[in-house]
């Protein structure tokens, strides 16, 4: 008789998994199976040590897959993690007699709220307007009354265009788009379209919607996810030497000034005659300065310092009507457009910061003294001496201080200077 060999037992066959042998020492044996991670199909390997155990895993992951599906194919540690605690805490309070929903319910009823609050927040998105007014409630006490306005007059602008529109929804392609369309608001001459804002003007108001953004994006506040204005870079501006009236220009301002417009004196005079900024000036007390012997004390952007009180300043400040209040008591829009009206009155072309310029140009060639002017008028010794120190002449420079209120009984309504001789 033949003895029969005994067959070797059959390896099963799985429909959704496969086991193969590797030449890894450790774990010879891989099972690998399809799953779905983020909406993708992917395949998975797992490495085992014994045949046993492979066979074993991929039965039932195989079984799993069937009745389940792909997604189901490789359970996330996490939900693992998640199905461990909720089975050891729902086994605690029901012991406690507590009432424990189904794991499915309570993952369903948490991302249900999750989905409604979502949806409340993108209905209820707050729009520039309202976070505009939440924006500037905030910076009424922690800004100057100056800044604030500047503050308020150009992104109230910006909400006139945009302001309905969610502030989360603001990009920083329509913030540029928005910047470069910005047209002057002054039209004295009636043109069909006014001229577009110089590169200068429009860095001005980036920097206040930088401002505006950078609050409302805060993690504090969380109105709209990021700052679209960080991405925007300011402009370059193309900067060019600083000019000075001419004596006979300063005396058409000055008094016309005093006959036509007697409230824009001071700011001019504390300009002109004492070199002070025009944010300088407007904050100024009347009252103070024309007590003042010699000298004053003012306070900017560069501090606190003495700046001079000149007879000029003094004889003009004398001849207008006003002896108390600050120099300009009215907003600083107003100021520019009386600036405007007082220029075509006097018909002399006005110059970017004049006053001032013009202040630093003949007191320089006045006293000699760069330092002192430097110290007077909050500026460097080094920017004097680059822009300012041949500007004008020692003889314009007594002129200029000579500057006077025509006299009543003056038939002249300017005072007249001789004609300068030419460099």
């Amino acid at each position: 008789m033949f003895s029969r060999m005994a067959k070797k037992a059959k390896k099963p066959e799985f429909t959704h998994c496969k086991v193969k042998s590797i030449s890894n020492p450790r774990a010879p044996w891989r099972v690998w199976y399809d799953a779905e991670r983020e909406g993708k199909t992917v395949r998975v390997y797992k490495a085992f040590a014994d045949e046993a155990a492979a066979y074993t895993f991929a039965e039932q992951k195989d079984v799993e897959i069937s009745n389940h599906g792909v997604r189901y194919g490789d359970m996330p540690p996490e939900v693992r993690r998640a199905y461990d605690y909720f089975r050891d805490q729902s086994a605690e309070l029901a012991a406690q007699g507590a009432t424990v929903p189904r794991f499915e319910d309570l993952v369903s009823g948490a991302l249900s709220e999750i989905r409604a609050l979502h949806n409340q927040k993108a209905e209820n998105q707050i729009t520039v307007a309202e976070a505009l007014a939440e924006f500037l409630a905030y910076k009424q006490t922690r800004v100057k009354s100056r800044q604030l306005t500047d503050l308020t007059v150009r992104l109230n602008r910006f909400a006139q265009d945009h302001g309905t529109s969610p502030l989360a929804s603001i990009t920083a392609a329509q913030a540029e788009k928005w910047l470069a369309s910005l047209r002057s608001l002054k039209n004295p001459e009636k043109l069909a379209e006014t001229p577009f804002l110089s590169p200068l003007s429009r860095n001005h108001y980036r920097a206040a919607l930088h401002a505006f953004f950078a609050y409302a994006s805060a993690p504090a506040r969380a109105l709209c996810p990021i700052n679209p204005i960080s991405h925007l870079e300011p402009e370059k501006v193309e900067t060019s030497e600083p000019q000075a009236y001419t004596p006979q220009d300063v005396a058409k301002i000055m008094q016309t000034a005093l006959n036509e417009k007697p409230e824009l004196v001071p700011v001019l005079a504390l300009g002109m005659f004492c070199g002070l900024r025009v944010s300088e000036a407007i904050e100024s007390d009347i009252a103070k300065i024309t007590n003042a012997t010699g000298e004053f004390r003012t306070t900017g952007k560069t501090g606190a310092r003495m700046a001079p009180m000149t007879e000029a300043a003094a004889a003009w400040l004398t001849a207008q009507p006003r002896r108390t209040g600050k120099a300009w008591p009215q907003s600083p829009r107003a100021l520019v457009d009386q600036m405007q009206e007082l220029f075509t009155l006097a018909k002399v072309a006005q110059i970017d910061n004049g006053a001032r310029h013009s202040f630093i140009s003949y007191r320089t060639a006045e006293i000699r003294d760069v330092a002192r002017v430097a110290d007077e008028c909050g500026n460097s010794v080094s920017t004097i001496k680059a822009h300012y120190r041949q500007l004008v002449t020692t003889e314009a420079a007594t002129a200029f201080f000579s500057i006077r209120p025509e006299s009543k009984a003056s038939d002249s309504k300017i005072i007249k200077f001789k004609k300068e001789k030419s460099a």
